[in-house]
C-alpha cells in the first residue's frame, strides 16, 4: 500500500484554531490511556500527531451514538501496516495519517457508518482525509 497523509490547512488562522482545538501534547505513557479516556466520555480522536520529540497530540469530537475507530501513535511503517491491514479487512476506512519527521505513523481509522459526518468536521478544521492507495 501507498499512504499520502492528511493535510492540514496553512496559514494563522489554521494555526490558532488548531492550538485551540487540539489537546495539549502528551507523553508516550498517556496515549494510550487518553484515548481509552476520549472514548469513555464520547469523545471520538480525528486526528493523532506525533511531534519530533515523541509527544502526542490529538482533535477530538462528540461521537454518534453508533460510532467505531481505532486510533495508533508512534508506530513505525511496519506496524503501522498491521494494523491497517486488520483495518482494512474489517472495512475501516483510513480516516487520518500523520508521519513526523522520524518516520513515526499516526492514525485514526473510522467505522464507515460515520465516514461522512467525520470529513465534514475534519473539513471544518482544516484537515485532509489519508489516502491509502494500492502499490502498483
Amino acid at each position: 500500500m501507498n499512504y499520502t497523509p492528511s493535510l492540514l490547512s496553512t496559514g494563522d488562522d489554521a494555526a490558532l484554531l488548531r492550538e485551540n482545538a487540539f489537546t495539549k501534547w502528551m507523553s508516550r505513557d498517556l496515549r494510550q490511556t487518553a484515548v481509552d479516556f476520549f472514548k469513555n466520555i464520547g469523545l471520538l480522536p480525528l486526528y493523532a500527531e506525533m511531534n519530533a520529540e515523541g509527544l502526542t497530540r490529538y482533535l477530538c469530537w462528540r461521537a454518534p451514538k453508533d460510532w467505531g475507530c481505532e486510533v495508533r501513535s508512534g508506530r513505525d511503517l511496519e506496524q503501522f501496516a498491521k494494523f491497517d491491514q486488520g483495518n482494512v479487512a474489517r472495512g475501516w476506512p483510513l480516516l487520518t495519517l500523520h508521519v513526523n519527521e522520524s518516520g513515526m505513523y499516526s492514525a485514526v481509522w473510522l467505522a464507515p457508518n460515520n465516514l461522512e459526518l467525520a470529513l465534514k468536521v475534519m473539513a471544518a478544521y482544516g484537515i485532509t482525509a489519508a489516502i491509502r492507495s494500492p502499490t502498483s
